[in-house]
C-alpha cells in the first residue's frame, strides 16, 4: 500500500479528482450562467375574431394552426444551470394577441413569452415573429359538366349516361373561388369493361386559362360523382316473315298454301329468310337472346282470305324480350301469293 501511495499512479488519481471538484466549481459557482433550447411550447392566440370560427376568415400557408390550438415554438432560456436544466414546455407561456386580425390582409404578430421559474430569463423565440396572410373565405355553386373520351371496343356503345348530380357547392379563399372558370368529372371509356354500368369520378377544376386548380385549397359538398350508363352492343340476325294459317298444315281457309315476300322500295322481291335486323343490348343479354332464339320474326300476317295474292304495308316485327331492342324497328312490306 505504501509503494502505491508514492507511486505516479496514485498523485494522476488524485490530480483528476481534484480537477473534476475544480471544474464542478466553476460551472456551478464561478460561471453559473447556462443556456438552453425548450422545445414545443404551445401557442395560446387571444382576442380571436370570431369570423375565424364562424368559417368567413381563414389563415393561409403555414400559420393555419394559430387558431386550432396546435402551433408551438422554440424557447431559449438563461440562468443558474440547476434552474435552467430543469425548464420544460409547461415552465413557460407564449400567447400572441390577434385583436387586430379581424379582416383579409397580410399581418405579422410578435409573440409574448413569459416564465415565472425564479433566475431564468428569455434570451431568444423561433420564430420570433408570425407572418401570415388571411384570407376571406366565401362560397359558390358551380355546374359540373360531363366529359367523354376514349373508345369501348368495336362493336359496343355507350348511351344513358346520367350523373348523380350536376352541381356542387365549393366553400374556400375568395381568390381561389372566384377563379373556378370549370368544373368536370371525366368518364374515360377506353379504360371501361363492357360489363360496367357505374363509376365514381372525380371532379376537376380548372381557370379560365384551362389550367387546373389545386382543389386541396378549397372544400367541396361532393369529392366524387358517381355516373351510370348502359354499354350495348349489336348484333345482326335473322328475320322471318310469319303468316297466320287456319292450322299447321300451311293451308288458308280454302285450303291453299300462301308463299309471303319481301317487297323493297323498288319493288324486288326477297324471301323473308333473306332479310336482316340489327339488335341492340347488353353483352350479357344479346348473347342470351341470340343464343336461345337466334331469329327474329314479324308480328303474324293473316293470310286466310287470300285466294291469289295480296300486299301488306308497314308490317311490323314483334317485339323482343327485356334488355334487347331494335337498332330501328323495321317495318316491311309484304306481298302474299297463293301457290
Amino acid at each position: 500500500m505504501k509503494k502505491f501511495l508514492k507511486s505516479n499512479t496514485f498523485y494522476a488519481i488524485v490530480s483528476l479528482i481534484i480537477s473534476i471538484l475544480l471544474w464542478a466549481y466553476v460551472v456551478y459557482e464561478v460561471r453559473p450562467t447556462y443556456e438552453m433550447w425548450v422545445r414545443d411550447v404551445p401557442v395560446v392566440c387571444t382576442n380571436v375574431s370570431r369570423l375565424f370560427e364562424e368559417g368567413s376568415l381563414e389563415i393561409d400557408g403555414d400559420y393555419e394552426s394559430l387558431t386550432n390550438g396546435t402551433m408551438t415554438v422554440d424557447i431559449k432560456v438563461k440562468g443558474n444551470r440547476g434552474n435552467v436544466s430543469s425548464v420544460g414546455p409547461e415552465d413557460l407561456s407564449c400567447t400572441v394577441d390577434m385583436i387586430t386580425v379581424d379582416e383579409a390582409g397580410s399581418f405579422s404578430l410578435k409573440p409574448t413569452v413569459e416564465t415565472d421559474v425564479p433566475s431564468v430569463s428569455i434570451t431568444q423565440v423561433s420564430p420570433a415573429t408570425f407572418k401570415f396572410s388571411v384570407d376571406s373565405i366565401t362560397q359558390s355553386d358551380v355546374d359540373v359538366e360531363l366529359v367523354k373520351k376514349g373508345e369501348l371496343p368495336e362493336g359496343y356503345v355507350i348511351e344513358d349516361l346520367e350523373a348523380r348530380t350536376e352541381k356542387i357547392k365549393i366553400t374556400g379563399p375568395m381568390d381561389v373561388i372566384k377563379s373556378v372558370s370549370r368544373a368536370y368529372i371525366e368518364l374515360d371509356c377506353s379504360a371501361l369493361s363492357v360489363t360496367d354500368f357505374e363509376k365514381s369520378l372525380q371532379v376537376v377544376f380548372e381557370d379560365k386559362n384551362g389550367a387546373k386548380i389545386d382543389s386541396s385549397r378549397f372544400s367541396k359538398s361532393m369529392e366524387y360523382i358517381k355516373v351510370s350508363f348502359n354499354i350495348y352492343t349489336e348484333r345482326e340476325v335473322d328475320i322471318i316473315l310469319t303468316p297466320k294459317y287456319k292450322d299447321e298444315n300451311r293451308e288458308n281457309k280454302i285450303g291453299q298454301n300462301v308463299m309471303l315476300y319481301c317487297v323493297s322500295e323498288s319493288g324486288k322481291e326477297s324471301s323473308g329468310v333473306e332479310m336482316k335486323v340489327t339488335l341492340k343490348g347488353t353483352a350479357d343479354a344479346i348473347e342470351k337472346y341470340v343464343k336461345s332464339v337466334k331469329t327474329v320474326y314479324t308480328e303474324e300476317i293473316d293470310v286466310e282470305d287470300i285466294y291469289m295474292e295480296k300486299t301488306f304495308y308497314s308490317v311490323k316485327a314483334a317485339e323482343l324480350a327485356n334488355n334487347v331492342e331494335y337498332v330501328e324497328v323495321p317495318s316491311v312490306n309484304v306481298k302474299a301469293v297463293v301457290k
